[in-house]
């Protein structure tokens, strides 16, 4: 069986993507294994854990694999494979792409009514890999996700103050995005979803011995952002770190 349609993406449509480079597919997927894998993330109940901090609130999360149902490990597999690794490279310009096989903040992502996830700079540094992390790859299973219920992923501006974009997660969307220090993203609102609808998808991240363009040092957790009408009510040294280097990031990147 064919799991997915490898379709041709071009660099350029991908790297000049705004604010940073980018790409959704709509119907990446086939149809059918996408469904079985919804319901199978639907069903699921061997959930390691529930996100409960400032950064992030009633996401449920596994990356532990053989927990998995066998939909959710076959596209696993399939966007681990050699010829997937290969069809990345094609569009992102990467030289070198290579899997997490310990899905590290990865795999199974599903947030409850009320849940949110804080604007963001993703961890760049794979300590167990020793790898900069280069590329996250989400794909949405959300069948009739009603634009009401928010939950979009959010890509923002450099400087944060300005959300450029927004994708609504509905089923058979698939959002691939080249991370740094400053490719600030996250769905920040509380969803209003009903309360036996969930937000779910599958989180898959890729590396490389490559630095990212944008690079200040060795990071290994999550670097939070603050909108204006968020209060974290903590420290959080990368932020204040970040702010610092404002100035500089304006007039370099």
């Amino acid at each position: 069986m064919e799991y997915l349609e490898y379709k041709t993406i071009h660099q350029d449509e991908y790297l000049n993507n705004f604010p940073f480079s980018h790409i959704e597919i709509n119907d990446l997927w086939e149809n059918s294994f996408l469904e079985k894998c919804s319901n199978e993330v639907n069903n699921f109940q061997k959930w390691q854990g529930e996100k409960k901090f400032y950064g992030s609130q009633k996401k449920r999360y596994s990356n532990n694999y053989k927990d998995f149902p066998p939909n959710i490990k076959k596209l696993i597999d399939e966007a681990y494979s050699i010829k997937f690794l290969n069809w990345l490279k094609s569009f992102t310009g990467e030289e070198i792409i290579l899997p997490d096989p310990e899905l590290v903040g990865g795999g199974i992502h599903s947030t409850v009514k009320g849940g949110f996830l804080k604007i963001h700079a993703d961890f760049n540094w794979n300590k167990r890999l020793k790898l900069y992390r280069k590329l996250n790859l989400l794909v949405y299973l959300n069948k009739k996700w009603d634009d009401k219920w928010g939950g979009h992923l959010e890509l923002w501006s450099k400087d944060v103050k300005t959300c450029e974009k927004k994708i609504i997660p509905i089923f058979n969307k698939t959002v691939i995005f080249s991370t740094n220090d400053i490719s600030f993203h996250g769905h920040p609102d509380p969803v209003n979803c009903p309360e036996n609808v969930f937000r779910n998808s599958i989180a898959l991240y890729y590396y490389s011995p490559i630095k990212p363009k944008v690079y200040f040092g060795v990071r290994d957790d999550t670097d939070y952002i603050e909108r204006k009408i968020d209060d974290f009510k903590q420290p959080n040294i990368y932020s204040k770190i970040y702010r610092k280097l404002k100035f500089f990031i304006n007039q370099k990147f």
